[in-house]
């Protein structure tokens, strides 16, 4: 896949390639590519997570947008929208406001969508899967 700078001249991206590893937290500003190897958490205030079809992230995303073309294992918070694509696999949580699925798509794991859970999105996070999270108001 072809990454390319956005039309203000200034965008910045990084780029995982194919065959590289990378294991720790990683920050970023406005893209970030991932075709290779990712275990850990990655965030970003309100960038773009894209993870393609060779990408395989084991981390937990923190993210403004992520598209998801290979594989994600761990839980995920995008504050804008979540893409799976027909070649995306997913297996863990969601919490968007905008979920698009494509037919053929894996997704197994548990999704929150609305106003509720962007404003419970840091409350969400560290709880782990069997602790019998409650939920406050409908």
């Amino acid at each position: 896949m072809k990454l390319v700078k956005g039309d203000t001249g200034s965008s910045d991206f990084g780029l995982i390639g194919r065959g590289i590893e990378v294991t720790g937290d990683i920050v970023f500003a406005d893209r970030l590519h991932v075709d290779g190897k990712v275990a850990g958490k990655i965030s970003s205030e309100s960038g773009t997570m894209v993870i393609g079809e060779s990408g395989q992230v084991e981390a937990q995303l923190d993210v403004g947008i992520c598209v998801i073309h290979g594989a994600l294992y761990g839980n995920l918070i995008a504050r804008s929208k979540v893409e799976i694509h027909k070649t995306g696999r997913v297996h863990g949580d969601l919490i968007t406001p905008v979920l698009l699925v494509e037919e053929g798509a894996v997704f197994n794991g548990g999704i929150k969508m609305g106003q509720e859970a962007a404003g419970r999105l840091l409350e969400e996070v560290p709880a782990s899967p069997g602790s019998g999270r409650q939920a406050k108001g409908a």
